[in-house]
């Protein structure tokens, strides 16, 4: 059974620390439920362990980047909302559907709007 008031959780994913501490500030005082991983091995067990709602994922990251990221976790669930924030926009691949990409660096509104927007479509 389900809380009334659940909270979204948000899957945060940047190998900065900074950005990771600065974006998830943004999103749990816009009343989102926020997990971080420092990259997309990490992200895989978060998803797996638990619901996530939507991922927010870096594109430039070592290992995987953020849109093979966006693909991997689309494996297993289709429909999951993702938007990718990068400073390296031209590396994303064109083929994602729904991923808006936000330019680092990301005003705080714009980054909450974006999460409400990936939510509600």
């Amino acid at each position: 059974m389900q809380h009334a008031q659940h909270a979204h959780h948000v899957l945060l994913v940047d190998d900065e620390e900074a950005i990771l501490y600065v974006f998830r500030k943004y999103l749990e005082r816009a009343g989102f439920a926020v997990s971080t991983a420092a990259g997309a091995m990490e992200a895989i067990a978060i998803f797996d362990a638990g619901h996530v709602d939507v991922l927010v994922t870096d594109q430039r990251m070592p290992g995987m980047q953020g849109d093979a990221l966006v693909q991997h976790l689309r494996a297993a669930r289709p429909n999951l909302p993702a938007i990718i924030v990068t400073a390296y926009a031209a590396e994303c691949r064109p083929d994602l559907r729904n991923v808006p990409v936000l330019n680092k660096p990301v005003p705080p509104a714009d980054l909450v709007t974006a999460v409400q927007r990936a939510l509600a479509a």
